[in-house]
């Protein structure tokens, strides 16, 4: 098969006209020199391959709760919309846990959909899905030192998807209007109280975690019990639960102890490599390491592709007052996002090549080259505002639809970084291929009490190799060969809610799957007997757990 016109992707004929962003018009015809001769892609055997092995991995998936149970009189009185039951309250989670063990069926709660769909929804054609709704998505109580109760199914901020999320019912704005905070977000806001609490999500700081805040979390069970569990009676339990994957049990609700508002003051800024954090200063990323240590809050995108070789680097701290200066996301104008996917769905093609040679290189640098100082032309890198305007930043671009995402995010202590970055830098030297046609996201997280938390025991730095949603191919197998040179390094560990290898294969030392979690997190038997404990009947397991944790079927 060859690599033709009418193969490439439906954005990319869009380069043949100019685009006009606000009152700026950029020139998208590139002019790029390619040797004459013959582009040959996959053959059309494994693109085929390709397309059936994902359907395959889709077409258990299930979205929908099973019919018979949607139309079951014992669950007449909870809400259902698009086949997934609306939990309302602790009665409704109650009823129907004790519903699904009589039958044998798999609960699964879906929060803001953030997660890889495996991790999220049942594989089997006897399973529940569910959301959570009325008083479970509501904020029950706030006093005047900032201590709030809230249901677990509250989003942070605005779900995208959902059309009953909006500014108004969202935990930070309300909390914000009565003078608190959280100490830390991720870069976006979308997700629910519980689905970032239980796939321990966590923002770019060392030196803030959401464990600082949180104070109780209350479950129901697999049998059906509620589960009240504070940080300080509780200490053990506690540390196991909240970090769980919904595998304990459906969390209800989550008390915080929160700080005073403020605001984040920073700067973003757009770097040639060279004069960037990035530096290798004789084997070690010592500019690295302090940024990461030494600010309050810092993100770092990296562009490692020939020809391109720049970093975006976002900078933030706490301060109590000061002038409003709005944050501008570098895509929150529509018109940079439309920009940015033609040139990402351009390159896509060249993803694809086998021998990923000059040709390739010189056309992918050419429009990375040209387009990313533009798009990151950051006319006043200076921002103050809201914490929760500013924190999760990437909310101002079309994270939902145009510039989606996935991604594998991969959690090294923080010791390993110069390891990591030769890695990396090794890598992306010797095969330009494995960078494609995004950035290389890198951050921290501040270590963690939670005992599955990827950063539970030590600080970390973290790697997020990002694949357009859009792109043409298989993700698993793009991030495939981050892993295989990144997860033997010691200490490594994976976010829950993202893409992760299959169980079996080798990465260093361990087989991916329980043998290689042994050897990563030191409380993981001890996690998996309180799991039996809270789910006897594995009401709560589905195959993609079961086969991660190597949990046996009753």
């Amino acid at each position: 098969m060859f690599f033709q016109i009418s193969r490439i992707h439906p954005l990319f004929p869009l380069f043949k006209k100019g685009l006009k962003v606000g009152s700026h018009v950029y020139n998208t015809k590139i002019p790029v020199k390619v040797p004459n001769r013959t582009l040959t892609s996959k053959s059309l055997v494994r693109e085929v391959n390709d397309i059936i092995t994902s359907l395959k991995n889709l077409k258990f998936i299930q979205s929908t709760s099973t019919l018979k149970y949607l139309d079951d009189n014992e669950l007449k009185n909870i809400p259902r919309k698009q086949g997934i039951f609306q939990l309302q309250n602790n009665d409704d989670v109650v009823k129907l846990i004790k519903f699904a063990r009589r039958n044998g069926a798999i609960v699964r709660v879906m929060g803001a959909g953030h997660s890889v769909q495996e991790a999220i929804y049942s594989q089997n054609d006897n399973h529940i899905n569910v959301t959570l709704g009325g008083e479970l998505r509501k904020i029950h109580s706030m006093d005047e030192i900032g201590h709030v109760s809230v249901g677990a199914g509250c989003n942070l901020g605005i779900d995208p998807n959902n059309e009953e999320s909006t500014l108004e019912n969202s935990f930070n704005f309300q909390v914000d209007q009565k003078g608190y905070a959280l100490p830390i977000l991720g870069g976006i806001s979308h997700q629910t109280i519980g689905g970032f609490l239980q796939t321990s999500t966590a923002g770019g700081s060392l030196k803030h975690t959401i464990a600082d805040s949180l104070e109780e979390i209350e479950f129901i069970n697999g049998k059906g019990e509620i589960v009240t569990l504070n940080k300080r009676k509780d200490e053990e339990m506690f540390n196991a639960s909240v970090v769980s994957m919904g595998l304990f049990g459906i969390i209800t609700r989550a008390n915080f102890n929160l700080t005073k508002n403020y605001l984040v003051e920073g700067t973003e800024t757009n770097h040639l490599f060279e004069q960037s954090v990035l530096v290798n200063e004789g084997g070690h990323y010592k500019k690295l390491l302090e940024a990461l240590e030494n600010t309050e809050y810092f993100h770092l995108n990296w562009f490692p592709q020939p020809n391109v070789k720049r970093t975006i680097e976002w900078r933030g701290k706490q301060v109590a007052s000061g002038t409003i200066q709005e944050y501008n996301h570098p895509l929150k104008e529509r018109g940079k996002s439309i920009m940015l996917a033609i040139i990402i769905g351009g390159i896509s093609n060249f993803l694809k090549i086998d021998e990923y040679d000059e040709t390739a290189k010189a056309i992918i640098g050419e429009l990375l080259d040209q387009f990313i100082p533009v798009i990151y032309q950051l006319d006043d890198p200076i921002f103050r505002d809201k914490w929760y305007k500013i924190l999760p930043n990437d909310d101002q671009a079309d994270t939902a639809h145009l510039i989606k995402t996935s991604f594998t995010e991969m959690w090294f202590p923080l010791d390993k970084i110069d390891e990591t970055m030769k890695i990396l830098e090794k890598l992306f030297n010797e095969h330009p291929s494995y960078i494609g046609n995004f950035a290389v996201e890198l951050y921290g997280a501040k270590k963690s009490p939670f005992w599955m938390s990827p950063s539970y025991g030590h600080h970390v730095f973290r790697v997020d190799s990002l694949w357009w949603a859009h792109n043409i191919g298989n993700p698993r197998e793009f991030f495939e060969k981050y892993w295989e040179v990144l997860l033997p390094i010691s200490g490594a560990r994976l976010h829950w809610g993202k893409y992760k290898p299959e169980p079996g294969k080798m990465y260093g030392k361990h087989a991916f799957g329980i043998e290689y979690l042994r050897s990563r997190y030191p409380r993981l038997d001890d996690w998996l007997k309180i799991r039996e404990e809270m789910d006897p009947d594995q009401i709560f397991v589905n195959d993609y757990w079961r086969k991660l944790f190597n949990i046996e079927s009753k």
